[in-house]
């Protein structure tokens, strides 16, 4: 895998200098490409149906979809979330408004104050390392005036990209693997057996529990009971699947 912090600096590169519109509208496409890349190293690896998934009409193929399924998939922050939706409405105002916007405009001016970075999450730009032995001066950390919408965006934009980078060596870690496939037709309900006497050893204990009022204690009790016949019932269906499969290989 490549190494995801590397683009931080890239995109840096790519944001000096630049206008307004070409800064906003290469910061969304870059956090749609770390975002696509974070959806990669977490999902079941199959190469053949990346395009299918990310390209063309695919269900992941817009940015706005990758950043919902990133977040529903647990790997973004609800801060993360909510500051990229924002880096690409502001993206979509430059890229649908052809005349007049600027990161001076009220309404993008708005939306980059409210993704600020916090002064504890600006990463320097620069971290020196020693050239001869002697130990290198701390880096220097700048965080962007509030009064520069720009500046706060692209601070931001980098900081996001900087977290998004970390994401990914997580999500790596946590790849999902395709399932052991079921050899017999009871294992499915056995799944469901073991769910339904998880949740009454829990209601079990709820029901134990000394601080709760008589009321509360005799709802727990009754849960406790529904929980019990479920699991008998699901003991039973088990068994008729088992039995029945086991006649059958008698017949045959």
């Amino acid at each position: 895998m490549p190494n995801p912090f590397e683009k931080v600096n890239v995109l840096r590169q790519e944001l000096d200098g630049v206008s307004d519109r070409a800064a906003a509208i290469v910061a969304g496409a870059f956090l749609d490409e770390i975002l696509q890349e974070l959806l990669r190293e977490f999902l079941v690896e199959d190469s053949k149906s990346d395009k299918n998934i990310f390209e063309g009409t695919g269900p992941l193929s817009t940015f706005s979809a990758k950043i919902e399924m990133v977040f529903r998939l647990g790997l973004l922050s609800k801060w993360e979330h909510q500051s990229i939706h924002t880096v690409r409405a502001i993206r979509n105002e430059f890229a649908h408004v052809l005349d007049g916007v600027s990161f001076d405009t009220q309404s993008v001016k708005a939306r980059c104050k409210n993704i600020e970075v916090p002064a504890s999450m600006v990463a320097p730009d620069l971290v020196p390392l020693s050239q001869s032995g002697e130990v290198p001066p701390l880096p220097t950390i700048v965080k962007a005036d509030a009064n520069e919408p720009r500046a706060i965006f692209q601070e931001t934009v980098i900081t996001l990209m900087y977290v998004l980078a970390a994401r990914v060596i997580d999500a790596g870690s946590a790849r999902r693997t395709t399932p052991a496939e079921f050899s017999t037709a009871y294992e499915p309900a056995e799944r469901m057996l073991l769910r339904l006497k998880d949740l009454l050893e829990r209601y079990e204990e709820l029901s134990q529990h000394h601080g709760l009022a008589s009321t509360d204690k005799d709802k727990w009790a009754k849960d406790v009971e529904k929980y019990r016949l479920l699991v008998r019932l699901q003991e039973f269906v088990v068994d008729q699947i088992k039995s029945s499969h086991a006649s059958q290989k008698q017949h045959t």
